[in-house]
Formats: structure tokens, sequence, C-alpha cells
């Protein structure tokens, strides 16, 4: 079954683009950092940078990620169960998977927020880079944003993949009618 449009498909489309080029660059970035650190360590002379910019890369990279896999009802769930249980427990669980992971992004949003507020009033620098600790640490709430609209993405273009009855009609009916 195919993407659902709706109105809010063209800013899905914009937030679902922003996060590839964000993945790709720190992919790009990680793999180019470690290569430097390897050729340093070969030649005997590895640079303190390089551990640690691999590390705050990862770090964007890893929340990103996990907000996208939301975008297309990607992320695993274990729904084994409550495919066997009655039609008001799926549904039900439904409501639940949203409300929880709804509730999970807000949680890194707002704790998020408060770690960069923190590191802002404490001026954490990075120790090999000199940077700001909160340009990493904004990674937290930004991906709580991005995985929000990746749920609202889901329910409203995917729901076919978020319900966990999950299969669209034309699949239910295979060796059916014609």
């Amino acid at each position: 079954m195919e993407r659902k449009k709706t109105v809010f498909s063209k800013f899905f489309d914009i937030v679902d683009g922003i996060e590839n080029v964000i993945l790709a660059i720190m992919v790009i970035g990680m793999v180019v950092t470690i290569m430097i650190q390897i050729i340093g360590r070969i030649i005997g002379h590895p640079s303190p940078w390089t551990e640690e910019t691999s590390r705050y890369l990862f770090l964007w990279m890893m929340f990103v990620a996990l907000a996208a896999g939301f975008n297309q009802a990607e992320s695993s769930r274990v729904t084994l169960l409550i495919e066997k249980g009655p039609v008001w427990l799926q549904k039900f669980s439904e409501v639940l998977y949203a409300v929880v992971v709804t509730g999970f992004f807000g949680f890194m949003i707002v704790y998020g927020m408060q770690v960069v507020q923190q590191q802002i009033m404490m001026n954490e620098m990075g120790t090999a880079l000199k940077i700001p600790m909160s340009i990493i640490g904004i990674c937290q709430p930004v991906a709580g944003v991005l995985g929000i609209i990746g749920v609202l993405q889901s329910f409203l273009e995917y729901h076919w993949k978020v319900a966990i009855t999950g299969k669209p009609k034309e699949e239910k009916s295979e060796g059916g009618e014609e």
C-alpha cells in the first residue's frame, strides 16, 4: 500500500529531507574523521580532536536516526500477542503506542532543553575541540521534535503500518476474491 497524501505531506517531505541531509553529513563526517584518526595512529601522530569529533557526530547521527525511524512507522514493535487479542485491545494498543512514543519524545525535548540550558549556564566546552557543549546537547531536543513529527507522519500517512492488524486490505484478501 502506498503513502496516503495529506495536507502536511509537503511539510513531512521537507522534514524527511532535512533528516536525510543531517544523517548523510554525520556519516560522511564520521568516516572522514575516523580515517584521519587511523592514519594518524599508523604514522605515529594521532590527532586528539578526532576521537571527540567522531563521538559528537555519532551522538547527532544516533538521535536524528532514532527520530527518522518513526517517519514511516519503521520503528520496531513486538505485536505478536496483541494481534491474537480482541479488536478493542488492538485499537487500544495503537492509542497507547502513540501516547507512549509521543511522551518519550516530549521527555527528550523537556529534559534535553534543561541539559542544554545547564551547559550554556556553566559554559561547558569540549575538551579537544573547544566548542560549546550545547551544540552537541541540542541534538536531544531536536530529535524529540523530529520524533513527534515522525509519529504524526506515521499516523496520518502510514496508518496501515502503525495499525496492529497492520496489513492493508489487499494483502489480507490474498488468494481470495479477484
